[in-house]
């Protein structure tokens, strides 16, 4: 992996762009209601979602990263 800045900063936009979604997603359940309820699956899955994108993102970026230093090292 030549730009791990790359591959994290997409990551990020990712993450970001769910979280836009989940939040307009919420504004349309709850016009004029008031009820809090119709919100939590909303929530609950993209917080669920954000956690496996950049978690799983993550670990495997500094996996390739390892992977490459000792690729490095063994030369």
């Amino acid at each position: 992996m030549k730009r791990p800045g790359i591959v994290l900063g997409i990551l990020i936009i990712v993450n970001a762009c769910m979280w836009g979604f989940a939040i307009i997603m919420c504004s349309r359940a709850l016009s004029g209601t008031g009820m809090y309820q119709e919100i939590q699956p909303i929530l609950g899955g993209m917080a669920g979602a954000s956690t496996v994108i950049i978690g799983g993102g993550m670990a495997s970026l500094v996996t390739l990263l390892r992977a490459e230093m000792d690729e490095q090292e063994a030369k």
